[in-house]
C-alpha cells in the first residue's frame, strides 16, 4: 500500500538458485516487496528456471557476469544489487566492466552493490579450500573437465536427511556451508533440498584458478569502480572467511563504502555462509541493515 522503491537485483552463489532468497518458512524476497522494493530474483544461466526453459550452463564465469549486465538492462530501472557468494563475484565484475564502458555502451549503473559472504579473493584464507583449488588446477588442461555440468541437489538432499551429523560438523568441517544451530531444521531441509542446483565444472575450474593464483581478474577494473558498497561477512564463514570477503571492500574504488562483520559479540550468534540470507536471526540483524542501507541512498 505505501510508495513502491526502486528495483532490487538479487543473484544467488555457486551452484544455486532462487531459493537462496526464499523459503516456504522465511523468505527475504518477500519480505523487501513487503517494504515497497521493486524485487527481481535472478537466476543465472542453467540454474532452476532457466535451466527448465532449455537455457544451457554457462561456458566461462564470464557468462553470469554477462547476465547480471542483460538481466540490469531489463529491469525498469536502476537498480541495488544484492550478491551472494559466488553471486557476489558476478556483480562486482559486472560492475566493473560497465563502469569502464558506461559512456559507451550506456547501460545503467547500479545505485549500490551489496556482497554477502561474496566472492572476491576466494579460498586465501582457508587452507582446505586453497589445496582443492590448487589439485583443480592442476588438471585445467584435461579435456575431460572442461563441458561437464554437475547437479548438486543430490548432495543437497543427502545432508538434509542427517542433519544432526552436518550441523555438527560446522564446527570444524573447513568447508561447512553454515554455522551449527544458525538456521531451524525445516528452513534448511527446504532450503539444501530445492536450493542446490547445477553447476559448470568449467566455472569451478576458474574459481579453483583464483585460489591457486590469487588473482580475480576484474582486479584492476573494480579499484577504479565508484560506486555505493557494502560488504557482508560471517565471522565464523568457512567458504568466505572474513580476510577474504574484506578485500572487495579493500580494494573497491568506492567514496562510499561499508564493511560489516556479523559476529555472536553484536549479533547474538555466530554466522557462517548460508545463515547470512536464512538464518533465524537474519531477518533481525542482516536484512534490516540492508533495507537501512539502500533507504539512505535511493534517488531523491
Amino acid at each position: 500500500t505505501g510508495p513502491t522503491r526502486p528495483p532490487v537485483l538479487l543473484v544467488h552463489g555457486f551452484a544455486q538458485n532462487r531459493y537462496s532468497w526464499h523459503n516456504s518458512h522465511r523468505s527475504w524476497t518477500a519480505w523487501l516487496a513487503q517494504r515497497g522494493w521493486d524485487t527481481w530474483d535472478l537466476e543465472l544461466r542453467g540454474h532452476g528456471r532457466s535451466r527448465k526453459a532449455g537455457v544451457s550452463g554457462a561456458e566461462v564465469f564470464s557468462d553470469y557476469v554477462l547476465d547480471v549486465r542483460l538481466a540490469a538492462a531489463a529491469l525498469p530501472g536502476p537498480a541495488f544489487w544484492i550478491g551472494h557468494s559466488l553471486g557476489g563475484a558476478a556483480l562486482f565484475a559486472a560492475a566493473a566492466e560497465m563502469s569502464t564502458a558506461a559512456q559507451v555502451a550506456a547501460e545503467p549503473l547500479p545505485l549500490g552493490i551489496v556482497g554477502i559472504g561474496a566472492v572476491y579473493s576466494f579460498a586465501q584464507s582457508n587452507r582446505f579450500l586453497k589445496l582443492l583449488g590448487q589439485i583443480t588446477h592442476s588438471f585445467r588442461d584435461a579435456p575431460w573437465m572442461s563441458a561437464v555440468q554437475v547437479r548438486t541437489r543430490l548432495a543437497g538432499r543427502l545432508l538434509s536427511r542427517i542433519y544432526g551429523v552436518s550441523d555438527i560438523a560446522g564446527y570444524a568441517f573447513p568447508i561447512s556451508g553454515w554455522w551449527p544451530g544458525s538456521i531451524e531444521p525445516a528452513v534448511l531441509q527446504e532450503r539444501l533440498e530445492l536450493g542446490l542446483d547445477w553447476t559448470s565444472v568449467k566455472v569451478w575450474q576458474e574459481m579453483a584458478r583464483w585460489a591457486a593464483t590469487g588473482r580475480f581478474e576484474w582486479d584492476e577494473a573494480w579499484s577504479q569502480t565508484d560506486l555505493p558498497l557494502l560488504v557482508i561477512a560471517g565471522d565464523k564463514d568457512h567458504l568466505m572467511p572474513p580476510p577474504d570477503a574484506k578485500v572487495a571492500y579493500a580494494r573497491s574504488g568506492s567514496r562510499d563504502r561499508t564493511w560489516q562483520v556479523f559476529d555472536d559479540w553484536h549479533h547474538d550468534v555466530h554466522w557462517g555462509h548460508l545463515d547470512l540470507v536464512l538464518g533465524r536471526l537474519a531477518p533481525i540483524h542482516v536484512w534490516p541493515l540492508v533495507d537501512a542501507w539502500m533507504a539512505s541512498r535511493m534517488p531523491r
